[in-house]
């Protein structure tokens, strides 16, 4: 096989295994509570076809730990609205192809209207409005909404039940591994860095890449701020842990400046190399000893090691001040009032 395709490969495979590993638990979790909400709805209410129970815990919990109680929240209140509207529609303009349309009309505009705050964040308020909506047309016959609405209560209610009271994610875990995800990236980032050289195909699109790779990660660890609020307020086995998690989400905003300043870097630095710059020998050992320190506090190391990398980078000598750097020189202002 070709060295580099193995290499591919190799690398595919351990990213999969990482993910399988990530989210053992989390899945573990959603076909528990999959079968669950069947025994319930089928075999305790005696619903002959709860299929709405079963993929609401599913969805609702899916293989992750993130806004599992607010997915939950959003899911039962759409297939609510979207019930409502369904039956409503069927009442006035029957199940033609017609109403198909204007039931997916109502729903998501419905669900605009409604959907703010936490039913705001994503798209799964508005697509189980109109999912519940349509379905209601295409599934008619006496009485279906209601069962319905008790079936999404049903898979709803055991995520609460597992997801939030039992078993609630670990809110340290889920800033520390955002924090680790957004390491790893900055470190990729920076050792992307070219020192001199003309400008390489595709730079540019490298760039980009990862400028939109880190912006995802910050995204992702906004998302376990919020998930790591909502479990030490609601989750009793999480209350002792507020204090530490109050200080943890402090402490994680500052990476949120240590993102932008890396990206800053890159792309100042590119640009200078673009217009025929060679970066200063410092300068280059002082990112070298940064990527280091994110490297290890996106695990391949310890905190120490991290520590010894940044002070060493703080340690390389200044390079001195150099003519032009790559960027326009701004303009001397002129007029009354101004010193030319």
């Amino acid at each position: 096989m070709n060295p580099r395709w193995e290499g591919r490969l190799r690398a595919t495979a351990r990213a999969a295994v990482g993910r399988f590993r990530r989210a053992r638990w989390a899945v573990v979790q959603t076909a528990v509570a999959v079968s669950v909400s069947w025994f319930i709805a089928h075999d305790l209410l005696g619903h002959p076809q709860p299929f709405f129970a079963p993929i609401a815990a599913a969805v609702s919990l899916s293989a992750s730990d993130v806004l599992r109680g607010q997915r939950a929240v959003q899911l039962m209140s759409g297939v609510a609205l979207g019930i409502v509207v369904g039956t409503l529609v069927e009442a006035i303009a029957g199940t033609a192809a017609p109403a198909f349309g204007l039931a997916a009309l109502l729903a998501v505009y419905g669900a605009l209207a409604l959907g703010g705050g936490p039913f705001g964040q994503g798209l799964m308020f508005v697509n189980q409005t109109a999912a519940s909506a349509i379905l209601i047309l295409a599934l008619h016959r006496p009485g279906s909404g209601t069962e319905r609405l008790v079936d999404a209560l049903v898979g709803g209610g055991v995520v609460v039940v597992i997801g939030v009271l039992l078993v609630p994610a670990d809110p340290h875990r889920l800033l520390d591994d955002a924090a680790r995800g957004l390491f790893a990236e900055l470190r990729d980032a920076l050792s992307g860095l070219r020192p001199a050289g003309p400008p390489a195909a595709g730079d540019a699109d490298r760039e980009l890449a990862a400028g939109q790779r880190i912006h995802s990660r910050l995204a992702a660890l906004a998302q376990a701020r919020g998930t790591a609020r909502q479990v030490v307020v609601i989750a009793p086995r999480r209350w002792r842990s507020r204090a530490s998690v109050d200080a943890a989400i402090a402490r994680s905003r500052h990476l949120t400046l240590l993102a932008n300043a890396v990206l800053s870097l890159v792309r100042v630095s590119g640009a200078a190399v673009d217009v025929g710059e060679d970066l200063p020998h410092a300068l280059g050992e002082a990112v070298a000893e940064l990527a280091r320190a994110c490297a290890a506090l996106a695990g391949d190391g310890d905190a120490d090691e991290a520590v010894a990398a940044a002070t060493r980078g703080r340690a390389a000598p200044r390079p001195r001040p150099a003519r032009g750097t790559g960027l326009p020189r701004p303009r001397r202002l002129r007029g009354p009032g101004v010193r030319a």
